[in-house]
């Protein structure tokens, strides 16, 4: 049986460009024929008189069918990935050593399993809107929490004007959206088990066939062409909240926001979630799918 892929994400411009070089141009459809034997005579009854025949094994009659096969994007995706392992052009790092990793090319054709998370950007700042709008919402509760070893986390958030950091969240939005790293990108990390780095993508939100944030997290396979591996001890930030001109009130309502959600039993929020750090690697990504 072929290996029947579920596309989560297929760029068919890459795919077109690079299958168009394989076979040099595209072919839209395939035009088969088929044979088969068979044919009315004398000999064996078939069906219920006087609605059916006879069949005769021994003067079966020949015939042909036609049909176009229009090939669509998961075909070709299917062409260029037989064609890269049978060139030995695709290169499996899944479980391969860091060493080997850093040796390959930039361009070099590579797949991976993995866990994607949700897109970066976009899933931080729910994040921060989710956990301060539930807040928001209860915020006479968690005052009167005060001084209970329960409602700790709460103490230093509800002493601040709560409309100020509503307009600070706010701006802080309007900066990420503004500044980050190729703004019309989706970025999403992709995990492999038992290795040191993790894959960055930065996806064309056109190509995306469902929607990723439903999506994701979610086991996966990823397949393109390395971009480049970060250098070691430099971080490449998706967004630097350091240049943020109210840098240190976030890292206040960060601090509050994940004193709640520590007691939510959510993992903390940081500005580090939106870097790439040595030995982490970016991938120009073609198809990610199940």
């Amino acid at each position: 049986m072929a290996y029947l892929r579920d596309f989560l994400y297929l760029d068919n411009a890459k795919l077109h460009s690079f299958v168009s070089q394989i076979q040099g141009g595209m072919i839209s459809e395939i035009s088969e024929t088929i044979k088969q034997l068979g044919g009315l005579s004398a000999g064996i009854n078939v069906g219920i008189p006087p609605i059916g025949g006879k069949v005769d094994a021994s003067k079966q009659k020949e015939s042909e069918r036609q049909q176009n096969i229009t090939l669509t994007d998961p075909a070709y995706f299917g062409v260029l990935h037989q064609y890269l392992k049978q060139e030995k052009s695709l290169a499996d790092i899944t479980e391969m050593s860091l060493d080997k990793i850093s040796n390959l090319s930039v361009g070099q054709f590579i797949e991976m399993r993995g866990i994607a998370e949700p897109p970066l950007v976009e899933n931080w700042i729910e994040r921060i809107n989710s956990i301060f709008g539930f807040f928001e919402k209860n915020f006479k509760t968690f005052s009167r929490l005060q001084g209970n070893p329960k409602g700790k986390a709460s103490s230093n958030f509800s002493n601040m004007d709560l409309r100020q950091f509503r307009s600070i969240i706010d701006l802080l939005i309007e900066y990420v959206n503004l500044t980050r790293k190729d703004p019309g990108k989706l970025y999403v990390r992709i995990s492999p088990k038992n290795q040191p780095f993790k894959i960055w993508c930065g996806l064309l939100p056109d190509y995306a066939i469902v929607p990723l944030h439903s999506a994701l997290p979610a086991e996966i396979q990823v397949f393109g062409r390395i971009d480049h591996l970060v250098t070691e001890g430099k971080a490449e930030k998706i967004v630097d909240l350091s240049m943020f001109n109210q840098a240190s009130q976030v890292d206040k309502l960060l601090e509050a926001l994940n004193g709640f959600n520590t007691l939510a039993g959510q993992s903390p929020i940081s500005e580090t979630d939106l870097e790439a750090k040595h030995p982490d690697i970016f991938v120009t990504p073609v198809a990610i799918y199940q």
